[in-house]
């Protein structure tokens, strides 16, 4: 059936029925003329109307909205097509609440499963994510679309579960959706297959929440069109000139294609002007490489002058390889040429410098013009990430959308507990609602991010054994993504810990976090990732420790000098110096890989961290000597004699000749 068949229908089976104004005027237009002139003047009815934490409630004398999957569609598109998505929603919300409100945990998450269940919780939170304000220009300039998406429980599932939108700027991505559904009728073709929607609503949905915040070339800093972008990539896969694997791509990695910073004509001159053996699925992000290493141009002008470096040209992909430039250039042109076929690719910060990580093979995330790792990158200004700003968010999401359907289930999940935050259900309520969502699909961090914050709002209600339950299941659910998990303990921590913790009780457990994290990395796990996962909860107890000397115990486990203006005492250095080499050494559990490299890293920076500090010196000097001699004896030569270098290097950072002296002899011993 044709969308406006469809669309016909539906209104049809409701208009005998309808109060609303200018039912007439609407009956015409659904026969014949656009929607978009069927509800030209229509106004929304206040009559009945009633603020409610959820929404707008609506009055007693109207019958409540029957949740079923017809009903849902007719009501949602009548509405849209009425102007009277106000009223719908005010009338949705009071089913929900009479449905969920007060309903047990197991309850609300056996509604939220069904097809009905799930279609009514995506259509609230839609209509809660779009302005009131915006309503009545979507529903008077894009009455049918609006009404097509709403009344598709798998669109608007899909629109909803493919990323959020920077600044919730839903009502924006709403009309681009709807202004490349006007271009291309394809776009509203039928949505049966929650597993494989069509490319092309995938790809318009890709640049609608891509593009809600505008998208500048870098050129010049002119707003690309949104509508002009999908056009153009829809025209590319049509003449096969991207990689095959861009069919397959979910719409939320398309938005790491649709999102370039390039115009349409430099993606061209992209595909035009790669090296030819760089023209293939595994090579074309090394494109990045093509570009120069310049300093300077060739009349002496430091790259740092901007656009002076290419003497004010726009700062097309061809000028930056005709001038080169460093790694920001470098990254950028390397994401183009990634995007140009076809490719997810995006650039990311590290400290002092810039990389970009694109899909080196599908749906696999790899960084190039690195330095730093994935622990140190994080979201380029202009680019906009779901659930955070660092890096590894990305891989943590291409994991969460490998099950398609999965995860849709798991995000209805999680709108089911937060649309109770807005009805009587208590906090702990909601945490077990979130809970479903989690083992629904565990890597959905979302969800554990809105569970954990449930439970820490529940407070005394919440026993240990339920953190420790939670924090186990998270251990497994973020297997190769230690950092998800660290953060996730640095939420649980004041639940996991003793009210009033000694500092062999923050040991403990923080040597605790790092044998969970030690298995992740052994299993490969991230090196960078879980090192720095390691030290972010080392950190934290060290500075409790520390109490009045936070900076002195944290130049400890980062290897920093101390500050000048604070010290710390020799006993509260020691339990310091204790602290982190038990954490670290929980991380020597295989004799090379992940584990090993994180466990060098923990290692090197505490050495260097206690041997510039006085006060922790003695202690941790004789802590080394313990540590190496075990390792001879173990016949690991190389770990033993490899941390003493890290003593040698630390002793000539302080200046100090004679602890330069010892230390160099004390490696001297080992052969």
């Amino acid at each position: 059936m044709s969308v406006s068949a469809f669309l016909t229908t539906v209104f049809l089976a409701n208009l005998f029925s309808s109060t609303g104004p200018h039912v007439g005027q609407n009956l015409a237009s659904v026969a014949g003329a656009p929607f978009a002139h069927a509800v030209a003047g229509l106004t929304p009815s206040a009559s009945g109307l009633t603020p409610s934490a959820s929404g707008l409630a609506p009055s007693a004398s109207r019958a409540l909205l029957k949740l079923t999957i017809s009903e849902l569609a007719r009501a949602s598109a009548e509405a849209a097509q009425r102007g009277a998505l106000p009223q719908y929603q005010g009338d949705l919300a009071q089913a929900l609440d009479t449905e969920i409100g007060t309903k047990a945990p197991k309850v609300v998450a056996k509604f939220a499963a069904t097809d009905a269940g799930a279609f009514a919780l995506a259509q609230w939170r839609l209509l809660s994510s779009v302005k009131p304000e915006e309503w009545a220009t979507l529903t008077s300039q894009h009455a049918n679309t609006f009404a097509w998406l709403l009344s598709n429980r798998n669109a608007v599932e899909l629109f909803l579960t493919s990323g959020d939108v920077e600044g919730n700027r839903w009502g924006d991505a709403v009309r681009i959706f709807a202004e490349i559904a006007a271009v291309d009728p394809e776009v509203l073709e039928k949505c049966d297959d929650p597993k494989n929607p069509p490319l092309p609503l995938r790809l318009a949905i890709a640049t609608a929440l891509v593009h809600a915040t505008p998208v500048t070339w870098m050129a010049d800093g002119s707003v690309i069109d949104p509508v002009k972008r999908y056009q153009s990539y829809r025209t590319w896969d049509k003449e096969g000139v991207l990689f095959a694997s861009f069919r397959e791509l979910s719409a939320w990695e398309m938005r790491y294609v649709v999102g370039s910073w390039s115009s349409d004509e430099d993606l061209v001159w992209a595909r035009a002007n790669i090296k030819p053996e760089l023209k293939v699925r595994e090579k074309v992000g090394d494109g990045a490489h093509m570009l120069a290493y310049n300093l300077f141009n060739k009349n002496g002008v430091s790259v740092q002058e901007g656009g002076k470096f290419y003497d004010n040209k726009p700062m097309t992909l061809a000028i930056m390889l005709e001038y080169g430039g460093v790694c920001g250039a470098i990254s950028r042109f390397g994401t183009s040429m990634s995007q140009a076929f076809g490719v997810p690719a995006m650039p990311v910060g590290q400290p002092g410098h810039c990389a970009f990580i694109w899909q080196i093979r599908p749906h696999e995330w790899a960084i190039n013009n690195d330095i730093s790792g994935w622990a140190e990158s994080g979201c380029h200004g202009g680019i906009h990430m779901t659930w955070g700003h660092p890096a590894w968010l990305m891989p943590l999401m291409q994991s969460a959308q490998e099950d398609r359907v999965a995860f849709a289930r798991s995000e209805m999940l999680r709108f089911a507990g937060d649309f109770l935050a807005g009805t009587k259900a208590d906090a702990g309520d909601r945490a077990a609602v979130y809970g479903e969502a989690c083992d629904e699909r565990a890597t959905n961090y979302g969800a554990w991010r809105a569970r954990l914050d449930a439970m820490r709002a529940a407070e005394r209600d919440v026993k240990t054994a339920q953190w420790r339950d939670a924090m186990k299941r998270a251990s497994s659910a973020f297997a190769r993504q230690p950092m998800a998990y660290a953060t996730l303990v640095a939420i649980a921590e004041p639940a996991l810990l003793p009210a009033k913790p000694t500092d062999k009780a923050r040991a403990e457990y923080a040597r605790g976090v790092a044998a969970n994290i030690a298995a992740m990395a052994k299993a490969g796990a991230d090196a960078t990732l879980a090192d720095f996962a390691v030290r972010e909860v080392v950190v934290r107890q060290a500075e409790a420790i520390g109490d009045e000397s936070k900076r002195s115990a944290r130049a400890i486990v980062l290897g920093e000098d101390p500050p000048s203006d604070e010290k710390l005492n020799a006993p509260r250095a020691a339990d310091v110096v204790d602290l982190a080499l038990g954490a670290a050494n929980e991380l020597d559990v295989a004799p090379d890989g992940s584990a090993h490299a994180a466990w060098q890293r923990q290692i090197g920076r505490v050495v260097s961290g206690f041997v510039r500090q006085p006060a922790a010196r003695e202690h941790g000097l004789k802590r080394v000597e313990v540590m190496v001699a075990a390792l001879m004896k173990a016949k690991r030569e190389g770990d033993a004699r490899w941390i003493a270098d890290r003593v040698v290097e630390a002793a000539k950072a302080t200046k100090d000749a004679d602890l330069e002296r010892q230390a160099t002899a004390f490696r001297a011993s080992l052969g």
